[in-house]
């Protein structure tokens, strides 16, 4: 199996499913998802899919599930092995995925309501694996969800969170080398950093909240205000001095302050 899954291999996987019975019957949508569809697999990345339901499914194999804070509360999790892959299929109804996207609407982001309180990792995962995904069967409802997704509050979301996140850690930094702890501040800095390279990139359609493909989606979205040269510098603490740990750390909170200026939430 190739290190990319496009929407060619619908038959070939789609096959693969129903011969395991891990199709239902009237689904209404199945598409591939995560680092394979952007190109960015390698030998050992798992296959994702998605399958859409009119109304809940759980097909024989299917022994697992993740919680999600929707209605039904569990998403079903099959892991069979697809050619020479691990599968990591999920279980949608389309009414879940209307709830999610509900969730992070510009009405629910007017409201003022903590978006990113009530959208677990797992429903963020989805929706981010939903903004890049290939269809396999049933393109037309995939695009419309897409089209919901670019236009609703989503990447305002994962800013806004993740700038929070990055200042109430730079001010912890600060406070730590203010009182002589250099190694605890170094630690908060990293985290601080981490999350105002997120807000940046959400800034720039690119959304996620781990390190895991940080670099490929900085690359992608090349934002001008922090060019990947000098993110990378920090992020790999090429330019730390053991000896005067408190000019890198104060260094990339100024890093952080520029990007929390850059940033429109």
């Amino acid at each position: 199996m190739t290190d990319t899954i496009t929407a060619e291999d619908g038959p070939r996987l789609l096959g693969l499913l129903r011969e395991r019975g891990l199709l239902p019957d009237g689904h209404l949508c199945v598409y591939a998802a995560g680092s394979l569809v952007r190109g960015w697999g390698n030998a050992t990345s798992d296959l994702d899919l998605y399958v859409v339901t009119d109304g809940p499914a759980r097909p024989e194999g299917v022994e697992d599930f993740h919680p999600v804070a929707l209605s039904p509360d569990r998403v079903p999790l099959a892991v069979p092995t697809l050619g020479d892959r691990r599968g990591d299929v999920e279980y949608w109804s389309a009414d879940q995925l209307g709830q999610l996207l509900a969730k992070v609407s510009w009405e629910a982001y007017r409201d003022g309501r903590d978006v990113g309180a009530t959208v677990s990792q797992v429903e963020r995962d989805a929706l981010v694996k939903l903004g890049h995904a290939v269809a396999l069967d049933g393109a037309p409802w995939l695009a419309e969800r897409q089209r919901t997704l670019r236009e609703s509050a989503f990447g305002r979301t994962i800013a806004a969170r993740s700038l929070d996140l990055a200042d109430t850690f730079a001010e912890d930094a600060l406070g730590q080398l203010g009182a002589g702890d250099a190694e605890s501040a170094l630690l908060t800095a990293k985290l601080a950093f981490g999350y105002a390279a997120d807000a940046l990139l959400a800034h720039h359609g690119e959304y996620g909240t781990t390190a895991k493909w940080r670099s490929k989606k900085y690359r992608a979205a090349a934002p001008a205000v922090l060019p990947f040269e000098r993110y990378w510098r920090i992020e790999t603490m090429r330019d730390y001095d053991p000896g005067d740990p408190g000019r890198w750390i104060e260094d990339v909170i100024g890093c952080v302050r520029r990007v929390s200026m850059e940033v429109e939430v």
